[in-house]
């Protein structure tokens, strides 16, 4: 069990797989909590720099000499395989072998805990209620798949009751999240190459709802007509129901939409009293008053005053790469956002037409060939509110199925289904193409889940 015994240099923990956002955020805490941490990554990063500079031995690129007898555990991302040469030696030197998820599930042991999962959305309902919870000194414990604004990394070290996290359903590895209180912000078709099926999908977020420890609850989005379907038969004053179907158990009503943001009502009993709070939410796109809604909700179940998640919400910073500006010039504006689903997309590219004085603009950064193929149909079609749509190269992620891959016919299908002019462009194309077609009051998105942020912002400065 891991406590907070700082500085007391326990043993090694090594973590194959540290730069990743979700494996980076443990080690951190691992660090804090006073033991030796080293760990690899096939190449080097802002995030190994980071955790090179606190203290962390790092190594670029995997390698059985990186382990030793003398580790005590390795953990290894969900990206990690059997193959890997680190968990092959662990493997024979007979060092206990842990999940991402299984060592999380360790390390929240000693506090209460929130688990926030869904298709989308996840993220940033986690850091809103992290948020929320650390309207005093007594802050939760955040582990979160992204850089939250409020605290700069993707771990707050908290000395409150709580720990939040965002629980990861691409590998199945969030059914082991001990759990007081979880959400589920929607439910859609993704990561069928673990689940299959979307009834595998479906039955893997029901047991999600029914991990939950006894005395606590479970929110979900009822206007999410899979989780809805999934969700409305349980029975439980401890269930919540969200959204703006009437029948839910918190009502949002009285959307207004706001330069880059909304106002909001929620109405409905929490804890069998009742509340109607009028809300404020500073960020872009409807799908944040749908997260904000369960993060205030949280807030109520926890005791927080009416007015303090008022004051709370409206403060919000936002997550890095989640409508993030990269630049304002000559009256164009750029952003970043991590948008990797055609649902996703499709809502990114809505809210970016309703911010827009003049057109909007992706630049679109496929996230794996199988991602790519197994939604392409909807792919083609979540692109109809943009005005132009430049395509990157595939960010592979390890897979090896470029021959197979038809960018042309993509282009070709895309222009058919969502009517836009679409162009097939490399990293050295995009500087002209963007030079030749941005106009003033045109809104610039650079849009995926791979490396498309760092592509980016090389892509600013020439500009």
């Amino acid at each position: 069990m891991i406590e907070n015994n700082k500085n007391t240099n326990l043993s090694t923990i090594h973590f194959i797989g540290i730069g990743g956002i979700g494996l980076s955020a443990i080690a951190k805490l691992c660090l804090h909590n006073g033991y030796t941490v080293q760990g690899s990554d096939i190449k080097n990063s802002d995030a190994l720099k980071q955790l090179a500079n606190m203290g962390v031995k790092v190594f670029v690129g995997h390698n059985s000499n990186n382990i030793n007898a003398n580790i005590e555990k390795v953990i290894y991302s969900s990206a990690v395989n059997s193959k890997n040469p680190e968990f092959v030696q662990a493997k024979n030197l007979n060092i206990p072998i842990y999940s991402r998820a299984q060592m999380l599930a360790e390390v929240m042991q000693k506090k209460k805990s929130i688990c926030i999962s869904g298709t989308h959305g996840k993220t940033s309902c986690t850091s809103m209620t992290s948020w929320i919870l650390s309207y005093d000194k007594k802050k939760p414990t955040t582990l979160i798949g992204g850089i939250d604004y409020s605290f700069n990394s993707n771990l707050q070290i908290g000395d409150g009751d709580w720990m939040v996290v965002e629980a990861d359903e691409s590998d199945k590895t969030f059914l082991s999240l001990p759990s007081d209180i979880s959400v589920v912000t929607n439910i859609d078709n993704d990561h069928m190459e673990n689940y299959g099926t979307m009834k595998n999908v479906e039955q893997a977020f029901l047991k999600f709802a029914n991990n939950v420890k006894e005395g606590g609850y479970f929110l979900y989005f009822r206007d999410n007509p899979i989780a809805s379907k999934v969700f409305s038969h349980l029975k439980s004053n401890n269930i919540i129901s969200y959204g703006t179907d009437i029948h839910s158990d918190v009502v949002i009503k009285n959307i207004e939409k706001l330069p880059f943001g909304h106002k909001f009502e929620l109405s409905g009993f929490v804890n069998e009293k009742k509340y109607n709070l009028k809300l404020r939410i500073n960020r872009p796109g409807i799908y944040n008053v749908w997260n904000s809604t369960a993060a205030a909700v949280i807030g109520l179940l926890n005791g927080i005053a009416e007015e303090k998640i008022i004051y709370q919400l409206e403060k919000y910073q936002g997550v890095y790469r989640r409508f993030s500006s990269i630049i304002e010039k000559s009256g164009i504006r750029y952003y970043d956002d991590y948008a990797h689903h055609p649902t996703e997309i499709n809502q990114l590219l809505m809210s970016a037409k309703e911010e827009a004085e003049n057109r909007v603009i992706m630049i679109f950064q496929p996230h794996r060939y199988s991602r790519t193929q197994s939604l392409y149909d909807s792919f083609c079609d979540s692109f109809k509110h943009s005005d132009y749509l430049a395509i990157l190269p595939v960010y592979a992620a390890g897979e090896e199925y470029e021959s197979m891959f038809d960018y042309k016919k993509f282009a070709e299908d895309i222009k058919k289904k969502s009517n836009i002019d679409t162009y097939i462009l490399s990293r050295r194309e995009i500087v002209k193409f963007l030079k030749n077609i941005t106009k003033d009051g045109d809104i610039v998105l650079f849009v995926g889940a791979g490396d498309i942020n760092e592509i980016s912002k090389a892509i600013c400065k020439e500009i």
